[in-house]
């Protein structure tokens, strides 16, 4: 071999070193499929990003056993679109992996690149990234912006029963004007203890001087010691949410759209460490169960879910019963 042989392969190595550190740092699973021999090839990432020991060989099936069932369906029509082209061409296609042992899947984005002669597709080349992070964020985004969406209607709505029942108990127009006021900022000061909590817990008499002043604070018995209770960090805005849903609920539908009604908030027992709060109307109109959960209680529930808590619902016909279960904060 002569030198410039030996300097052509340094010179491949070296490529092929610096590709393969740049493939490394990406965190890309590498892949190729002889289509007409059936034989996969995978590099360790992509063994690891699919859940493929590294003890024997791979064949397709295994890579589709690694698609979750909902997405399947999905890849295998992008891969049919791009295998029916002439001149074959690149496929992009993003899959959730089945759930794991914790209950979670993966999302992966796969790129590859279908290569065909005349006697059809020979083998296809791709990599496989996870985007499990992109997509939970994005997913949290949307949440967000439906929730945004949700409380600015409930806002409205909200708004306009706090004119109506002000106006219907106003002296003069002053006295509208007072009390209105007062209550709308009262609806602010919540808002703003739901986006802004700071780095401890707070005692629930603070959070529910906020969020039960907008919907008139004296049709609501407050029991012993619930005032008392500290909410942990973390569960302030579930909470603070959960209990503007539950009031902006009994103003719509509940015993506070009743002249007479009232909202009863008691504790009861709880095992070591965490609290049972009951939300109790009663003095409204006849109960009946929605046919289906609301997008507000869907999230709340999940919040509190997320926070170690729950929220069950119970639609008596005598007035609503909500049992709000969470971890105790600490002083």
């Amino acid at each position: 071999m002569n030198a410039d042989e030996q300097d052509s392969i340094d010179s491949l190595r070296e490529r092929l070193r610096r590709l393969e550190a740049a493939v490394d740092a990406a965190g890309l699973g590498v892949w190729e499929w002889d289509v007409r021999k059936g034989a996969l090839t995978w590099n360790d990432r992509n063994r690891e990003l699919l859940g493929i020991t590294h003890d024997r060989p791979v064949v397709i099936d295994d890579y589709l056993g690694q698609v979750h069932p909902d997405d399947l369906e999905a890849v295998q029509a992008t891969y049919r679109e791009a295998a029916d082209r002439p001149e074959g061409g690149e496929l992009i296609c993003e899959f959730r992996t089945p759930p794991g042992p914790d209950g979670a899947s993966r999302w992966l984005q796969q790129r590859a690149r279908v290569v065909k002669d005349a006697e059809g597709v020979r083998r296809v080349v791709g990599a496989t990234l996870d985007i499990t992070d992109r997509k939970t964020a994005e997913q949290r985004r949307s949440l967000v912006l439906r929730e945004l969406a949700h409380r600015a209607k409930n806002g409205f709505m909200i708004m306009m029963t706090i004119v109506s029942q002000t106006a219907r108990n106003a002296t003069d127009v002053k006295a509208f004007a007072d009390v209105l006021t007062a209550r709308l900022h009262a609806m602010v000061d919540c808002q703003e203890l739901v986006t802004q909590v700071a780095g401890r817990s707070l005692p629930l008499g603070d959070l529910l001087g906020r969020a039960l002043t907008p919907f008139d604070a004296n049709r609501f018995d407050i029991g012993p010691g619930v005032r008392e209770i500290q909410v942990a960090n973390d569960a302030v805005v579930a909470v603070a949410l959960l209990i503007h849903e539950l009031a902006t609920n009994a103003v719509k539908y509940g015993a506070l759209s009743s002249t007479t009604g009232r909202v009863r908030l008691c504790v009861l027992d709880a095992p070591q460490g965490h609290v049972h709060l009951r939300w109790q109307e009663q003095g409204g109109p006849l109960v009946t169960a929605p046919s289906s959960r609301g997008f507000g209680t869907r999230l709340l529930d999940v919040s509190l879910r997320n926070n170690g808590g729950r929220v069950e619902a119970h639609f008596d016909p005598e007035g609503f019963r909500a049992d709000i279960h969470f971890p105790m904060g600490r002083i």
